[in-house]
């Protein structure tokens, strides 16, 4: 019960921080729209696989809930790359997680050097 309701109010939150900066930065240039939206859709997720780690008995959630074996020699915790391991094979925070923060920062990143490169330009527009 915990857990859903947890999930639920880290989606409500970032879908109400995203409106409210992008309505924002929608002043501003296209690139810092870029940064600032996909900064936050990368929090978003990273606060969204926090949740997957807010387990009290893992053991109870991994043999009833997932159907496999915990094993506590295997079992890890780290927050980046976000993981919980039942056992070597089986994990609670989603394949799909990792992967899809890594391009949401690098696009981050590059939205970042982007904003930064034409604030720049703007200052000194006789140097290129």
């Amino acid at each position: 019960m915990l857990r859903e309701f947890l999930q639920v109010g880290a989606i409500v939150a970032g879908l109400w921080c995203l409106v409210a900066t992008v309505r924002r930065a929608a002043r501003g240039d296209r690139w810092a729209r870029w940064t600032l939206l996909l900064a936050v859709l990368t929090c978003g997720l990273y606060l969204w696989g926090l949740t997957h780690l807010l387990v009290l008995d893992v053991r109870e959630l991994c043999e009833l809930t997932l159907h496999t074996h915990f094993d506590p020699a295997e079992h890890m915790e780290t927050l980046l790359p976000l993981s919980k391991t039942c056992n070597a094979d089986d994990d609670l925070v989603p394949g799909y997680l990792n992967p899809a923060l890594a391009v949401l920062a690098t696009g981050t990143l590059a939205a970042g050097l982007g904003t930064v490169t034409r604030a720049v330009r703007q200052r000194h527009p006789g140097r290129r």
